[in-house]
């Protein structure tokens, strides 16, 4: 007559608790890799990406001298990621003056890990989920990112298009109000 025994050995113990630490680190390096999927970021989804990424606050996207890299930062100055940017050309940054003129404007300087550095673009997600107002040219067409606008860039290939879509009251505001830093 066979006596049963009902538990297992030490041997089978270790086998079984080898395949479970096996499949634990698979899934949790697939779940990691899946939070930043996107590794380039181009000038139609820069708010989409922005807004993919884990965070809690306000983060800000700077782009590197040549546009060629990007990282995220949190409001700590946390590194939260890299991102190549594709462009069909080198953007330049625009920006309005007082007379309502656009301007390329310069280089922007950002302190990064305690140190200034020239960059392209600087752009900010707020908590709310508004973006910065960024105005970018590559090659012969325009991009305006406005506070309350959707995801995708206003498209424009004439400067008096995007000038009638940025001074008009429905897609920016110039109301005195925190986003434009008025007090």
């Amino acid at each position: 007559m066979k006596t049963f025994r009902g538990g297992m050995t030490l041997f089978e113990l270790l086998i079984v608790m080898t395949v479970i630490g096996i499949v634990y680190s698979i899934g949790l390096f697939t779940l990691k890799k899946e939070k930043v999927t996107i590794s380039t970021v181009n000038v139609m989804n820069i708010k989409s990406t922005l807004a993919s990424l884990e965070h809690s606050g306000e983060i800000r996207m700077v782009c590197g001298e040549s546009c060629q890299e990007c990282r995220v930062y949190s409001v700590d100055d946390t590194l939260l990621a890299t991102f190549h940017f594709q462009s069909d050309g080198t953007p330049m940054r625009y920006g309005f003056d007082q007379f309502g003129e656009l301007k390329p404007l310069g280089a922007i300087v950002t302190r990064q890990g305690g140190e200034l550095r020239q960059g392209c673009f600087e752009v900010s997600l707020r908590s709310d989920g508004t973006l910065s107002p960024l105005i970018l040219k590559s090659k012969q067409t325009f991009y305006g990112y406005t506070p309350l606008g959707d995801d995708k860039p206003f498209v424009a290939k004439s400067e008096d298009a995007l000038r009638q879509f940025f001074f008009n009251e429905a897609n920016t505001p110039l109301k005195l109000d925190d986003y434009y830093g008025a007090q």
